[in-house]
């Protein structure tokens, strides 16, 4: 049976990724509140999700997010590997419905290598694999990640006033622009996609220099024992000088003291700013790889 997900899906969904999760990444730290956040950034629950049931059994889940405010849509895909005819179908159904909206639809997906899907459904129905990311994670602890001391011109502050929300959104819509895979939108949309109106602002940091905002580092702590970096990033012009450094150190001391294990982020491995070298200059380590699928529907 297939039907659409809906908000109390999310503790059969939350088994259903963990249980993927663990065997393609190693890792099973996906928690209820996440599964909500992402149920709730999709724009028509009923027509953009889809849950496949063996019996009783969930076996398969997806769901389209819009990345823009344009054609550009993510997706999300697990399905476990018993049950790979349910996840094809759940493939074939997204992107049909891809196919219903005006203008078509520009989807990516991330899955790791050695995914079911990856070997044995897309490439056969016309996704192409465009680039690669590697998950990053470093361990964290009271004692040794405590926070940083600031220079005399910098100050940092969490952004969770309405109008520091909205610099945050400024920022991080300036600083990722060109990257890859990143698509400028609105800032309703932004927070949409952000889940803002559940998210714990305290862990979006934003810094200055002399007055002047720089940098912004948007975290989250869904998951059940890793803090997680969804956003880094500096002005060009501060680029090199300390500001992303200072926001990590802030970061590893928060989860911390929030009782986190390890700090996780992804990042490109053909990032123009030697990003990877970077974060493995920081104490972290890889913890797995994932790949982005493309494929552009017609309408």
């Amino acid at each position: 049976m297939v039907r659409a997900a809906t908000l109390a899906d999310a503790p059969a969904v939350r088994l259903l990724i963990n249980e993927v999760d663990l065997v393609d990444t190693g890792d099973a730290g996906y928690s209820v509140e996440e599964v909500e956040g992402d149920l709730r950034r999709t724009a028509d629950l009923a027509r953009d999700s889809w849950l496949a049931f063996d019996g009783d059994r969930l076996v398969a889940y997806a769901v389209l997010w819009p990345a823009s405010t344009g054609v550009r849509f993510d997706v999300d895909h697990y399905v476990l590997r018993d049950a790979v005819p349910a996840g094809i179908h759940l493939l074939d159904l997204l992107t049909a419905r891809a196919a219903e909206l005006p203008g078509g639809a520009d989807l990516h997906l991330a899955l790791t290598p050695d995914s079911v899907l990856a070997v044995h459904a897309l490439p056969a129905r016309g996704w192409r694999n465009v680039r690669r990311h590697h998950v990053l994670t470093r361990v964290v602890s009271v004692g040794a990640d405590l926070p940083p001391v600031l220079p005399d011109d910098v100050r940092i502050r969490v952004a969770v006033s309405p109008a520091d929300q909205e610099v945050a959104y400024r920022l991080v819509q300036e600083t990722f622009d060109g990257h890859f895979g990143f698509e400028p939108t609105g800032y309703d949309e932004w927070r949409k996609r952000m889940d803002a109106d559940h998210r714990d602002w305290s862990l979006t940091w934003i810094a200055s220099r002399n007055g002047v905002d720089t940098g912004v580092l948007v975290g989250h702590n869904d998951r059940e024992a890793t803090g997680w970096v969804q956003n880094l990033g500096t002005v060009a012009a501060a680029r090199g000088s300390g500001i992303a450094t200072l926001l990590l150190r802030t970061a590893f001391a928060e989860f911390a003291q929030r009782g986190r294990r390890a700090v996780g982020l992804g990042v490109d491995t053909e990032n123009v700013n030697n990003a990877l070298r970077f974060y493995t200059g920081l104490g972290f380590d890889l913890q797995f790889a994932a790949d982005t699928w493309r494929l552009v529907v017609a309408a």
